[in-house]
């Protein structure tokens, strides 16, 4: 109902006599061509920024390795609204530039919105290569060393083949990110350059031609599926992000690591640090004075009452949608992955588990604006008419969320001993204490990590939020585009000291998930 009723709606919409002219119109080839050739480059530089790194943080040991891979992986859970924030703030350091003679460099958006990219999806590709990584036994590379071959040597022909199917995987995915990065494209654009999902909100919301933005979100849909498509066939399908073994003996880093450790150290930094302390250095100066006046003013609407609510009560309503979304997605999801696990297990039906996981995993391939206009155009009037009520955003937040939920759980599920499960049978366990006192605890951690994921991107969700929320319903997303595109340094003080905090929660989340994770461990030896 929530998924496939408004993909059908679309279609049908976006299928009418006018879909070629609108292919064919030269600002739609312009940013069709944009969003493929700015996704593939960002996802280029993203993975070859990330392999020397895993090298260091997953194959090698070093003083204040858990710091470090915390800070980097902070940038994968902020919101794409942040980030843009965070770089339209960092223009301003940028201007050396044009002393330089590099003016050009500088104004150019299409820099800003790959730079934005690689800061968002560097450390994605950093957990997943290293993840994999960590897994390949180091007897084949410390071997090949032994017999004189360099590491340049070993990484090109020994490892790099091992991971080939994880850099599949995750390169797909973040070029599906890239695709999808409303957010980051709508404000570092400055107006002058267009994603397939900026015209998709410019045709619905101000022109109001729902069947050119149905048309445009075929059109991304399709670019998104092909990713998809290409990360089951040429990976795993699936990626995985775990954290570093604290169990795993690895060799110390060495000055024969020089070569991954100078662009990793670069990378951490230039690109990823020096915004983020720009950002929060930013949310504290007014006027050029240190002053706690930006956090003050959230308790206000901003300058000359920009906003509908405040941002403490925008932040609110995120806060409700959120709890929402993850209760509706955890009950979804985790009853999903439960029966497919369960016909997992059946040697008859393996077309039934494929199919029943392509279906649900599908939501994947569509972006949240293309899913916030099918719920415009199917349920703004009766007999459903959601449009209207505050549940809508929450039912999409979570219906992008099950398919994650599934990813997370599913592994853990299947992977049950089912010894355990049928001494338990044996001795008179019925089936709900066998899935309550065994199954359940088994995959406890796997349910706590899905929904951590699950709330972050729910707090964060920004591009189905600008099609379905309106006046007092804003969230926080959407309040703080509405602070950085108006004019006024209350406003863009406000926007800073908001995206800052949003930084400073989501790092000390990251670390105590990081430092119980060590608790867990020192507990278990």
């Amino acid at each position: 109902m929530f998924f496939y009723w408004p993909a059908v709606r679309l279609v049908s919409l976006g299928t009418g006599g006018e879909m070629w002219s609108v292919l064919a119109e030269p600002k739609t080839l312009a940013a069709a061509w944009f969003t493929v050739w700015q996704a593939a480059l960002s996802t280029a530089i993203s993975i070859a920024l990330a392999i020397p790194a895993a090298l260091i943080f997953y194959r090698r040991s070093f003083a204040g390795q858990k710091f470090w891979l915390a800070l980097l992986t902070l940038p994968m859970v902020l919101p794409s609204i942040v980030v843009a924030i965070m770089f339209a703030s960092h223009r301003e350091f940028h201007q050396v530039y044009q002393q330089l003679g590099f003016g050009w460099f500088y104004e150019n958006p299409h820099y800003w919105i790959v730079a934005a990219h690689i800061f968002f999806n560097f450390s994605l590709a950093l957990r997943a290569i290293g993840s994999a990584w960590s897994s390949v036994e180091q007897d084949i590379e410390n071997a090949a060393e032994l017999d004189g071959a360099g590491r340049f040597r070993v990484l090109l022909q020994i490892s790099l083949p091992q991971l080939r199917t994880a850099i599949f995987s995750v390169a797909a995915l973040v070029f599906l990110y890239c695709t999808t990065s409303f957010g980051i494209v709508l404000v570092l654009g400055d107006g002058l350059v267009h994603s397939i999902e900026t015209e998709i909100a410019t045709a619905a919301l101000q022109f109001l031609d729902l069947e050119k933005a149905a048309t445009l979100a075929l059109l991304q849909t399709v670019i998104s599926l092909i990713a998809f498509l290409v990360s089951t066939r040429f990976g795993s399908g699936q990626v995985s992000l775990e954290s570093i073994d604290a169990d795993q003996q690895r060799p110390k880093i060495t000055s024969r690591d020089w070569a991954a450790t100078w662009p990793t150290a670069i990378v951490a930094i230039a690109l990823i640090l020096v915004p983020m302390l720009g950002l929060v250095g930013r949310a504290f100066l007014v006027d050029g004075s240190v002053s706690l006046q930006n956090f003050i003013n959230l308790l206000g609407r901003g300058e000359r009452q920009l906003l509908n609510i405040s941002v403490v009560a925008a932040a609110g309503n995120s806060l409700r949608n959120l709890l929402v979304a993850t209760m509706l997605a955890l009950i979804i999801g985790f009853i999903a992955a439960y029966l497919l696990s369960r016909t997992g297990r059946e040697a008859d039906s393996p077309w039934l588990t494929r199919s029943l996981d392509f279906a649900l995993l599908l939501p994947v391939g569509v972006s949240a604006v293309v899913l916030g206009l099918g719920y415009l155009v199917t349920f703004s009037t009766p007999p459903i008419a959601l449009r209207s009520s505050w549940l809508v955003l929450p039912l999409v937040q979570a219906l992008m969320a099950v398919p994650l939920i599934i990813r997370v759980v599913y592994p853990a599920l299947i992977g049950i001993d089912r010894q355990q499960l049928e001494s338990a049978e044996l001795d008179g366990a019925s089936a709900w204490l066998r899935f309550s006192l065994i199954e359940l605890g088994i995959v406890r951690q796997a349910v706590i990590t899905a929904v951590a994921f699950t709330m972050i991107v729910s707090l964060g969700e920004f591009g189905a939020a600008t099609l379905l929320t309106f006046g007092d319903q804003a969230t926080l997303p959407t309040v703080l585009y509405q602070l950085i595109s108006r004019p006024g340094g209350q406003n863009f003080g406000m926007a800073m000291a908001t995206a800052s905090l949003i930084l400073l929660v989501s790092f000390s989340l990251i670390a105590l998930a990081a430092r119980k994770q060590s608790w867990r461990r020192s507990g278990a030896s």
